[in-house]
């Protein structure tokens, strides 16, 4: 059976998420017939479930508070916390237009949260606020992207076909990539165009795949993210003889519990997550491994501090143990983006069953963990030493604030997470996809996180490098594509 004919289009966008969004809507904007695809049967991609942070300097809501800040000094200080491990010139870009982008998006009517700009603590913070993000989150930022689309949609200027997963290139006789194939509700489809852009995220829910990029030892990664993050796009490029690289960084998401109904996944987030960061909430608990040891000053402030010390824990998990004392006393330990988990919730969760195991005695509990209950017994008996004392030898914990020591007790478990790729497809300073020799692939280009976010983050997490360089960089191809095709 023949492929349908989507037709030509000047441009075709896959992928339909922050960065496919803006390419495609720009790309429009400035006068391209643009062709936009994604799997998925609604736009927005993994901004239904991210936080959707974005960072920007020099920016006017930066200005009316008195903020001081510059691209240069943003830079600077992604490269302190990428630890120099960033694509200098691609960074860099993004870097220097991104305050733009905030701007834009004000433009656009975006909701910010009245904390904006600010410093957001589950990861290095940077020195100055110059992270943004929505009352709604990432949906905060799909609200004025899917508004913007919707006009060219209706100028004629952007076919969008949703459901249409990508299959393969069209390759001419000159070696370029002329248009793509894709399933769409049963079927094959073929279109053509001057210019193919990969804008299809990560590969983190295809584990096959993620496992091929992460170093030895962190195949038990939980999945973070939305089931559709597979790969396509990648997996397509390096079809195309596309180089990829291979840095064998990984730092992991901390906080995410196993879902029971499937082990690779976590808990989606927007429903329930273990506040780690002490800015936000103080630590009463204790952290063991699975060998029923502490391993880290549970209430440390620096996130990379934590999260390198999980990465050497068997398994990357930890356990997390406290009494009834804490339960009634502590903020509650489970959190959600909206902020939904009260004392009387986390109580009523206790005897749900669902993430948390509950003993009435510390053996019992252990067991239930799996972990050396004489092990947890001494760690818990020491912890308690060291409140009593108000010292912890250990690791010189500085908040003590109760002992664990009345029943019943409580543990969940927690493993590191990954929530997007970090490594991706290498491309020019041009975003033209390359090949293993360095030169460009002839009509493929690529944008968003399947370029991997060490691109923008080196071997750690970056506020708003991932969103930002997202939006930024796809802005200015869409206009750049679209200015080539009007020459």
């Amino acid at each position: 059976m023949s492929a349908e004919d989507l037709g030509r289009h000047d441009v075709i966008v896959i992928g339909a998420g922050g960065a496919g969004l803006c390419t495609a809507i720009e790309a429009a904007a400035a006068g391209a017939s643009v062709l936009l695809l994604d799997k998925q049967e609604r736009i927005g991609g993994m901004l239904h479930i991210a936080n959707g942070e974005f960072s920007g300097a020099g920016t006017r809501r930066q200005r009316e508070r008195g903020i001081d800040d510059s691209p240069e000094r943003h830079f600077e200080d992604v490269l302190r916390l990428s630890h120099g491990k960033v694509d200098e010139k691609l960074a860099w870009k993004s870097v220097k237009a991104q305050g733009e982008t905030v701007d834009w998006l004000d433009d656009q009517g975006f909701e910010f949260h009245p904390d904006t700009p600010g410093l957001v603590h589950g990861h290095e913070v940077y020195q100055v606020p110059r992270t943004y993000w929505g009352v709604l989150n990432g949906l905060s930022v799909v609200k004025p992207l899917g508004r913007l689309l919707e006009e060219q949609i209706e100028a004629g200027r952007v076919r969008l076909v949703l459901g249409a997963r990508v299959t393969g290139a069209v390759v001419d006789g000159d070696g370029r990539v002329a248009g793509v194939t894709a399933e769409h509700e049963g079927g094959q489809v073929v279109a053509h165009g001057g210019a193919v852009v990969l804008a299809t995220g990560g590969y983190d829910a295809n584990p096959g795949l993620r496992n091929r990029f992460l170093p030895p030892g962190c195949e038990d990664a939980l999945i973070g993210c939305l089931p559709h993050a597979t790969g396509d796009g990648l997996e397509l490029a390096m079809g195309l003889g596309a180089d990829v690289s291979a840095d064998g960084c990984f730092i992991p998401v901390m906080g995410l519990i196993r879902d029971p109904a499937d082990p690779r996944y976590a808990v989606d987030y927007r429903e329930a997550f273990i506040e780690v960061a002490p800015a936000y909430r103080t630590p009463y608990e204790i952290w063991v491994n699975d060998r029923g040891e502490r391993f880290v000053a549970e209430d440390v402030t620096s996130p990379e501090h934590r999260e390198r010390l999980l990465l050497e824990q068997p398994g990357i998990a930890m356990h997390i143990v406290w009494d009834r004392a804490v339960a009634e006393t502590a903020e509650p330990l489970l959190r959600n983006v909206t902020g939904d988990w009260d004392r009387e919730r986390m109580l009523a969760e206790l005897e749900r069953g669902r993430w948390i195991a509950v003993a009435d005695t510390l053996e019992e509990l252990a067991g239930k963990l799996g972990v050396p209950p004489e092990s947890l017994t001494a760690t818990v008996e020491r912890y308690n030493a060291a409140v009593r004392d108000g010292h912890d030898p250990d690791f010189g914990r500085g908040t003590l604030p109760a002992p664990i020591e009345r029943a019943p007790f409580y543990g969940i478990t927690t493993v590191g997470a990954s929530i997007l790729s970090r490594d991706g497809l290498r491309v020019s300073e041009d975003l033209e996809v390359l090949n293993k020799a360095g030169a460009p692939i002839p009509g493929l280009y690529a944008v968003g996180e399947i370029l991997g976010n060490n691109t923008f983050a080196g071997d750690n997490y970056v506020g708003g490098m991932s969103v930002t360089p997202a939006m930024t960089l796809g802005r200015e191809l869409g206009a750049r594509l679209a200015a080539e095709v009007r020459r």
